[in-house]
Order: structure tokens, then sequence, then C-alpha cells
């Protein structure tokens, strides 16, 4: 038996490293969207795959030995039972082809194996990269140990070739579970290092670079608020740098609470937010900027480093986006929030809505020179 097993085994242990290839594919991002449609799509997969593997394996006088419990085993860690018994099912079944026999033999092993493997769940993680499979690898020897099961006659045939089944039932487990956590380790890694690149750190909000990204994909109907903390280098420089950093976290949170899902806060720059409202009525903006301004306002003072900081109020500058360019839509905001700070902060002003924006030349030669946003958008 040993001589015939080994063929098998060896062929085996190729089509299920290359099927389990194409499983980690599945995985894109993690943690796993919501939904039971990739659940059922892994477990259909993993139950072709131990198909093929059980039907690769040729008949011989002590049944078929081959891998085919292995992603069974891959499931049930994921999935628990549910997951190894529906893997396994087909399998079980098809073993009815070769007699009644090796159908009880087959479903002895999947239930036996399928059991020791959701106790084991704690121990082998595969959503943990930091160690769980290289600390407790050595399981892998106990789930697979009743992998088969004698048939009757063939008692010695089997303890001479059990050995080597279980070695190459672990080293199976162990190859295909190393690549799916190398793979969900790349994947968490990547989403990690792109929250990292388009998050603030700070305040927890999108940053420029995220905002920069979205602003292309705005449409008519869609409005923007550029919010400015009023005289908020004179909270650094009175109350020290904890307590700004505590305030402009504390306005973060103040400025998604009051977003819908669709809507996106990102911090713009230093003490500058700003916010992309999507299809909101043209008439609703002034309302949705005032109801903002009016909640930073009521914020409680924060507290840092034994401190406690002042009362703090925003000036709001909005437009709305149409048919123009999207550049032109940031550049009323920004007129419209810097009408406010010359008028005395602690305001709010959407551009005018009814008409297309206002260029830089129509703004006359009493206005403020341009700045380096406005002259970046003049080139």
């Amino acid at each position: 038996m040993i001589s015939a097993a080994l063929p098998n085994l060896f062929v085996n242990l190729c089509v299920l490293v290359t099927l389990s290839f194409v499983l980690s594919l599945t995985y894109r991002d993690w943690p796993p969207p919501p939904g039971r449609t990739l659940r059922w799509t892994r477990l259909a997969l993993t139950a072709l795959m131990a198909a093929a593997l059980f039907l690769l394996a040729t008949p011989g006088d002590g049944g078929r030995v081959s891998l085919a419990l292995v992603p069974v085993v891959l499931m049930a860690l994921r999935y628990g039972w549910s997951g190894g018994l529906s893997t396994g099912l087909p399998v079980t079944l098809l073993a009815a082809l070769d007699g009644p026999p090796a159908l009880l033999s087959a479903a002895l092993s999947l239930l036996s194996v399928t059991a020791l493997t959701v106790r084991a769940r704690h121990l082998l993680d595969l959503s943990d990269v930091s160690g769980s499979l290289h600390r407790h690898g050595w399981v892998a020897l106990l789930l697979f140990l009743p992998a088969t099961f004698p048939q009757p006659g063939q008692v010695l045939e089997w303890l001479a070739a059990y050995p080597t089944v279980l070695v190459m039932h672990a080293v199976g487990f162990l190859i295909t579970a190393t690549m799916l956590t190398s793979r969900v380790a790349l994947i968490q890694s990547t989403t990690r290092y792109r929250a990292e690149a388009h998050q603030d750190a700070l305040t927890g909000l999108a940053n420029r670079r995220q905002f920069e990204l979205d602003l292309p994909f705005t449409q008519p109907g869609d409005a923007l608020l550029l919010i400015d903390l009023d005289h908020f280098k004179r909270v650094n420089d009175e109350y020290g740098h904890p307590v700004g950093d505590a305030v402009l976290r504390a306005v973060g949170q103040a400025l998604t609470a009051e977003l819908r899902g669709r809507d996106r806060a990102y911090r713009y720059g230093g003490e500058e937010f700003a916010v992309i409202l999507r299809r909101v009525p043209p008439a609703e903006v002034d309302r949705v900027a005032r109801r903002m301004a009016r909640t930073v306002a009521e914020l409680p003072p924060v507290q840092a480093a034994g401190v406690q900081g002042p009362p703090v109020t925003v000036s709001v500058g909005g437009a709305t986006f149409g048919l123009w360019s999207r550049t032109r839509t940031l550049w009323d905001a920004d007129e419209a929030l810097y009408t406010v700070k010359g008028a005395g902060r602690n305001g709010v002003r959407i551009a005018g809505q009814s008409a297309a924006p206002s260029t830089g030349a129509a703004r006359g030669s009493g206005d403020r020179p341009a700045g380096p946003r406005e002259q970046e958008l003049q080139r």
C-alpha cells in the first residue's frame, strides 16, 4: 500500500498547492467584507478542491489515499463546524463509489478531523500573521490522526502506510496554511499602509491626499465646505500644543458626527478642514454648514496635560459643484471662507449658487493678493 500511496499523495500535494493558490486569490480585503457571498464562494471552491483531490487518487485494495481532508481543515478553522462539514460532504458521498466500507471510513474521518479542528481553532488562527501557525504547527499532526481508518482485512497494510499518510497530510496543510496566512499578511499590510497614506494621524480623518483623490469624483449636486478654526495660533501659543492637538481631534470628531454615511470630512491642512457633501440640495448647504459651525461652538473646552483649553469657533466657506470645473468650486469655497474671516470670523458664507462662480479677474484691484493656493490654481 505504501508504493501505491506515495504517488497518489505526491500528485495530490502538487494539485493541493496549486488550487490553494487559487483559493488565496479570494482574499482581497482585510477584514473581509460583510455578507455571505464570499463565504459560500470559498466553501464551494474548497469542496471542489477536496473532490478533485479524492478523484485524482487511484483506488486500491485499501481504498483511496488522498489529501482531501486538508481543505476540510482549512474551512473548519475559518468557519467552524459548518465550514468543515460542507467542504467534506461531497468527498464523503464520492467515497460511496468504492463501496460501503470506504463510505463509512470517509464519514468517520470527516467527523473526527472536523471535531479536532474546531477544538484547535484557538491555536491555529490563519489570520494571525504574528506567528500562530509557526508556534502551534505541531497541532497539524494531531488534527490528521483520524485521517484514515483501516478497512476490513487491510489492517496490516493500513499500519504500514499510516505514518506516511499522516506526515503528508500535515505537510500539505502547513504549506497551504502558510500560503493563505502570507496572503492575509500581505493584504493587512497593504490595507494599513493605504490607510496611513490617506489618513491624518492626529484626527483620524481623511487627509489632503485623499481629498485630492475624491475631488475628481464629485458631481453636480454635491457641495464643498472649507472650515477654518478661528485664532488657532493663539490656542497653541497660550495653551500649548497638547491643547491644540486635542482641539483638532475634538473638532474632527464633531464634524464626523454631523455627516451622513456618503459624506466625508478631511483634515485639509493645519487648522483647516474640508467636507464634501454628496447629493445635497443647494438650499440645504447653508443650513448644514451653520449646523456644523454651531456644533463646534458648543463643544465643551478640551483638557490636555492638565490645561483646559478655550471655547473654539470656526469660519466656514462653501460652494456647490456644477458644470464648471471642480477647481473653480474649490476656489469659490476658498473665497467664501476668506470673506468670513475678513468680516471677523465665526461665520458661514456659501458662494452664490444661482450663477457660475466668479473668476479671479473679477475680484477687483482692492481685493487681497493671490495666495499660494490661488497662485497654484491660476497656473
